[in-house]
């Protein structure tokens, strides 16, 4: 009998403005446990992973340093992942728990 197929965890996205990366960044510092925040400044090109702080990867981020940046932390005891992407209508918020696709 085949293995059932693993579990995808529920994806959650929004494009953020300016107040709202600036509440994002305030409520994952304040509110969270970080465990790493790792920028993207090519499109295709492989980078070194790098952790960044999250001020160093908000500066990055809306200056045009990065592409994107990824940030994997707890929050009420489970791990997340958010990937935030500097599009022209402003960054793009891509969120999941990583816990989820653990869960049966």
């Amino acid at each position: 009998m085949a293995e059932p197929a693993p579990r995808l965890p529920d994806v959650q996205q929004a494009v953020l403005d300016v107040p709202t990366l600036d509440a994002l960044f305030r409520d994952l510092a304040q509110c969270t446990q970080i465990i790493a925040v790792v920028p993207k400044t090519a499109a295709q090109a492989m980078t070194t992973p790098v952790t960044i702080d999250l001020a160093g990867a908000r500066t990055g981020l809306t200056a045009g340093q990065f592409r994107g940046v990824q940030i994997r932390y707890l929050y009420e005891s489970k791990e997340w992942c958010d990937t935030l992407l500097a599009t022209p209508a402003g960054v793009r918020l891509v969120r999941i728990c990583t816990d989820d696709a653990h869960s049966p």
